[in-house]
């Protein structure tokens, strides 16, 4: 069922629902597009864990949310 809010711009629908998620690389500038499937979680000290993905332009590790 589709939901609908007003707002400034007047009835804003949601065609699609989706799970993408975006991030640009801070190496190369790339705007990225990706999945919770993608992200690596990684060890970053004791008891801390961040996710990461691996841009495929320039194949530098990029730090995202799960």
């Amino acid at each position: 069922m589709p939901i609908f809010k007003k707002g400034v711009m007047g009835m804003v629908k949601v065609i699609r629902y989706g799970n993408k998620r975006r991030v640009t690389c801070g190496s190369c500038d790339s705007f990225l597009e990706y999945e919770k499937e993608d992200v690596k979680t990684v060890q970053t000290g004791m008891n801390e864990w961040e996710g990461e993905i691996i841009c495929p332009n320039c194949r530098e590790k990029v730090r995202v949310k799960g």
